[in-house]
């Protein structure tokens, strides 16, 4: 893993900068209605899903509905019916031994009989267990708003109650939700009409204050998924008093509506297209059984996002292909269980869509920036180290640069360093375009060794080549690779005099020393300019064995290979070695053996 001088991650880094980046474009694009809009629409149809998937089949016994139904049109004759109607139907559901009464029609206006609302108002008065319904109307203008209301007729509202019978449509048309307080201009509070049925079943008529015409109205979900229906009973049999069986009305809830499609009662909701008397039947159920629907903490909610966001990010950044792809899905798979498990066990609704799009947002996202921060890391790889190692070790450190550290690390290597013997004489006694050019013949054949043998060249130094194995990539056998890539470098050197010598040229011998040891590797240097190099003891004592080649030569034999004992134990058996005896190591007390390389056995680098 990439690291930097104070051990903080890079990576780390970098996630950080993904999330806040993606944070922060998150929240610009949440500015714009459209992708609101985008982002609700597919919030409730998530919401629906979860209707859908958790609904109970079983019928509530607390609530039936007299049915203005296809039969009942059918039967009592067109529409609207005589006021006298609603007066026997209220008359004969109360004989039945109904609790509470709620009639979704509105009588808002005197019929042409007056005999007949006399006749409905006669019933009203004697009972008080009657809701009837009202409206609220917005009619609006070029420079203001009016607000009106269908509420019941005096004659009807003074022997009776009556509440609200609005719903709030979200914006694909659909019902969700219902008001337990509605904005309004009127000086008496409005009551909803599902909360006074509740509140008068219940016996706790509600307290509501409304202090000021400014306050918005208040909303809560209709939780659809308790009941898949309700006991319905056509209003003409009611009417007839001809129900089979009238206990069914005993302490009951009794809800007057139209399923007639005629009637125009019909509106959208989570189970479909639904009678509006079916809508108040589940708020109501929704406020007598406290079904209400629980919504999340939204502080919770701003965690949770950020951190699934955080997440998803870095596992993409720290796993690649498939392996990140399945690592989300699953953090989705895992978050869509959970939320389906709080909606059907605790009717809690957990934000879905948003967290989907947030962690896909962060996926991709996360892919993008890693593309763009992988491919500088590959550059800024490329640019470190093609002039140290062979192209295939550079492709190694872009395929796996998590192996690599910059930063600094401690760690066994084998270090190598060659020397020209002579070559200050060398040069003063022939052209210096001659001494440039043989030179550069020599460095980049013995550089080519190293690469093949896969080491990495850690600098020139004149006519001095040093390089090291075992960074930056781990290499188990870094002695044997250094000392074999050594051997095959004098028969280079051979070949060469041999050339030079046919072309006139003058000759060079080298010297070369090996040692094995813990030092310290990294890219160090100023701010202005940084080497990939190693410092240390175990550097010196290498760079000391190649000097003392010099010191084990004279006329009968040439010393060009001396290795330490470090070295020796790692390779001993793949050379032979001629004993020198032994060495002190600058900053040590003891002395130790070093051995002059007489023969290596060459195999293929691996």
């Amino acid at each position: 893993m990439l690291k930097t001088n104070n051990n903080f991650h890079v990576l780390d880094k970098k996630t950080l900068i993904i999330f806040f980046i993606t944070v922060f474009l998150f929240i610009l694009l949440f500015q714009f209605r459209s992708f609101q809009a985008f982002l609700s629409k597919y919030e409730n149809i998530l919401i629906d899903f979860r209707y859908r998937v958790s609904q109970i089949n079983d019928q509530t016994d607390k609530i039936i509905i007299v049915d203005i139904d296809a039969s009942s049109i059918n039967k009592l004759s067109l529409w609207p019916w005589p006021r006298s109607f609603w007066g026997d139907a209220i008359t004969n559901i109360n004989k039945y031994g109904a609790s509470v009464i709620g009639v979704d029609v509105l009588f808002d206006a005197k019929s042409l009989d007056n005999n007949e609302d006399i006749l409905f108002s006669e019933a009203l008065k004697n009972y008080n267990n009657v809701v009837l319904a009202s409206r609220k109307y917005i009619e609006k203008k070029n420079h203001y708003e009016l607000e009106l209301w269908s509420n019941p007729i005096p004659i009807f509202a003074n022997h009776s109650h009556y509440g609200f019978v609005n719903f709030p449509f979200d914006q694909d048309g659909i019902i969700r939700k219902s008001y337990t307080t509605l904005k309004s201009n009127q000086t008496q509070s409005p009551v909803s009409f599902d909360f006074l049925i509740t509140s008068l079943y219940t016996s706790e008529y509600p307290n509501i204050t409304y202090p000021s015409h400014v306050e918005k109205s208040k909303l809560f979900y209709i939780n659809f998924s308790k009941s898949n229906g309700f006991s319905r009973i056509p209003f003409f049999l009611v009417l007839e008093d001809r129900v089979t069986n009238p206990e069914i009305f005993k302490d009951k809830i009794v809800l007057i509506g139209a399923s007639d499609p005629s009637l125009n009662d019909l509106y959208f909701t989570p189970l479909g297209l639904i009678p509006g008397i079916d809508i108040h039947a589940h708020t109501i159920l929704t406020c007598l059984e406290d079904l209400h629907i629980k919504e999340l903490n939204p502080i919770i909610i701003y965690l949770l996002l950020f951190f699934l966001s955080f997440l998803t990010i870095y596992i993409v950044l720290r796993v690649n292909g498939l392996i990140s792809f399945l690592s989300v899905s699953s953090i989705l798979a895992i978050y869509s269980l959970i939320v389906m498990i709080m909606f059907t066990q605790t009717f809690t609704i957990m934000p879905w869509a948003i967290f989907i799009i947030i962690i896909l947002f962060s996926f991709l996202g996360s892919i993008i920036f890693k593309l763009i921060f992988e491919e500088k890391e590959k550059t800024y790889i490329r640019n470190i180290f093609s002039q140290y190692v062979s192209p295939e070790v550079v492709n190694k450190l872009i395929m796996s640069p998590t192996a690599l550290r910059l930063g600094g690390e401690k760690k066994e290597i084998t270090i190598f360093f060659s020397d020209i013997r002579s070559f200050t004489s060398l040069s003063e006694n022939n052209p210096p375009e001659l001494i440039v050019s043989q030179l550069n013949e020599y460095l980049d054949a013995m550089t080519l060794c190293i690469f093949k043998w896969k080491g990495t060249l850690d600098k020139y130094v004149g006519d001095e080549i040093m390089a090291i194995w075992g960074a930056p990539l781990d290499q188990d056998n870094h002695a044997k690779l250094a000392v074999q890539c050594a051997w095959e470098q004098l028969s280079i050197l051979k070949e060469l005099q041999q050339k030079w010598e046919k072309e006139e040229k003058p000759k060079f011998d080298i010297g070369m020393g090996i040692n094995t040891g813990h030092v310290i590797v990294g890219n160090i240097g100023s701010s202005m300019h940084k080497d990939f190099t190693v410092i240390g003891d175990d550097v010196n004592y290498a760079a000391r064995l190649e000097a003392i080649t010099r010191d084990f030569s004279d006329d009968n034999h040439v010393c060009r290979f001396i290795i330490s004992e470090a070295t020796y134990n790692l390779v001993a058996d793949i050379c032979t070695v001629k004993p020198l005896g032994e060495i002190p190591v600058k900053g040590k007390e003891n002395t130790y053996p070093i051995y002059e390389v007489t023969d290596v056995t060459l195999t293929e680098p691996s």
